[in-house]
């Protein structure tokens, strides 16, 4: 991958290392050809866009609000054409740039985001004026629909991220109205071309790490409203494997990307079970937990159920792939981070079967504290200085919350801490030893 901002430190470096003879001006004229020109005005683009989409929303909102000032004092004639206005304005926009500016990114992304708007702002105030009975849902649902073909049309990101936040907002009404969301599964998939075209064009461009960061996080708040939840504590084993997929799915496609915000399946599959891992320390997520205390009731969806099982074993299967595959690179953060789900699997189905929860306290505890000394020693060893800090903050979390942690006595307490002290003490002397040699 060729960054922008490494080419341009070798090219201000090149003359210097000429004149310390270094290197050869024929090398460095070959070293240019090789890496080629630097793209010029990625900034500038960068800001084009970003004024595009947010003038679109602001331009789209403030109509909104204009028209909302004197609404009801209008005829239903008058309000109908106004309804209307801003959609029409936008197809003839998104013509034009079509016609005309298809080559600026910039008026592709803030003509279609103008047109999302306008979209879901006349169905909103047709539905108003005529008094058409409806639901958010129904709503959200039928504006996504109609969006979606402006992300294909236009090639557009703004959106794409549009349409991920409006399905993951109707998910989550379906599931308050005491339904199910199994159609956000299908709804996700139809952005997953556009994705795989952008990562094809450049995986590592702005686009595509926006894209990436969306569905991510989408991922991550949908996932767990389209749970049914009929049986108790599945989510962990799920959030286990999606927060391991997806670590896993960055660091085998993504691994090259020079900063955290360009690596987003792995930002956030590193976070997730960093925070997940910590939380599954604490008694409350093991209560009542397995088949002994299977939910039923007319709030359960049987069918929506057994997706979940089919979820969590699709997501355990797409882990252990991963695994497998990283097995051959030995990297141990990746392998300790990617068993995450085999240990959720392990305390999940000993809580279920014995009704208690020590056995998966004291596993969750040993995991996340070889996690956090694991990262220490992978990031010294790299002497990656971001990867230190995390380690450091995993133990000190941990520390800090088994400290004022009730439900253990004084004397374990302070015999643990005795042992992991003497744990650091050990570690720290290994790492000097072999830093001399």
């Amino acid at each position: 991958m060729k960054n922008s901002k490494h080419l341009q430190w070798l090219y201000r470096e090149l003359p210097a290392l000429i004149n310390e003879g270094i290197i050869t001006a024929e090398t460095a004229e070959k070293l240019r050809a090789y890496y080629g020109e630097i793209k010029a005005g990625s900034k500038s683009r960068m800001a084009l866009i970003i004024f595009g989409v947010l003038g679109a929303l602001l331009v789209g909102s403030g109509i909104i609000l204009l028209l909302a000032h004197n609404w009801d004092e209008l005829s239903r004639a008058t309000r109908t054409a106004l309804s209307l206005a801003p959609l029409l304005i936008g197809q003839a926009l998104v013509g034009w740039t079509l016609v005309s500016k298809n080559e600026s990114v910039a008026w592709r992304e803030g003509t279609a985001t103008f047109l999302m708007l306008a979209i879901g702002a006349s169905i909103s105030l047709i539905g108003q004026t005529y008094h058409i009975s409806g639901d958010p849902g129904k709503f959200l649902l039928t504006w996504m629909l109609l969006s979606v073909p402006l992300v294909y049309l236009l090639g557009a990101t703004a959106p794409a991220l549009l349409y991920l936040w409006g399905i993951t907002a109707w998910a989550g009404v379906r599931q308050f109205e005491a339904g199910h969301a199994l159609f956000f599964w299908p709804l996700a998939a139809l952005i997953v071309p556009h994705f795989v075209q952008a990562v094809k064009e450049n995986r590592y461009s702005i686009r595509a790490v926006w894209l990436a960061w969306g569905m991510a996080l989408s991922l991550c708040v949908a996932t767990g409203i389209v749970l049914e939840g009929a049986l108790p504590g599945l989510w962990i084993v799920v959030y286990s494997g999606l927060f391991a997929a997806l670590f896993l799915a960055g660091d085998c496609y993504f691994d090259e990307a020079p900063t955290l915000w360009q690596r987003p399946f792995q930002t956030a599959g590193a976070a997730g079970i960093a925070v997940l891992a910590f939380l599954l320390t604490y008694k409350w997520p093991w209560q009542e937990i397995g088949w002994k205390h299977y939910r039923t009731g007319v709030e359960y969806y049987p069918f929506a159920a057994i997706f979940d099982y089919v979820l969590a074993a699709a997501l355990v299967i797409v882990t252990v792939y991963f695994l497998l595959n990283k097995a051959r690179y030995r990297k141990s953060i990746a392998l300790l981070l990617g068993m995450m789900p085999i240990v959720a699997i392990i305390a999940y189905s000993a809580t279920a079967s014995v009704t208690s929860s020590t056995f998966a306290l004291i596993l969750f505890n040993l995991y996340l504290f070889a996690l956090g000394l694991v990262t220490i020693i992978a990031g010294i060893r790299n002497g990656q200085l971001g990867t230190v800090n995390a380690g450091m903050l995993i133990l000190a979390a941990l520390i800090v919350a088994r400290f004022f942690d009730g439900d253990l006595g004084f004397v374990i307490r302070g015999l643990a801490f005795i042992l992991v002290g003497i744990g650091f003490l050990l570690t720290n002397w290994m790492i000097i030893r072999k830093a001399k040699k």
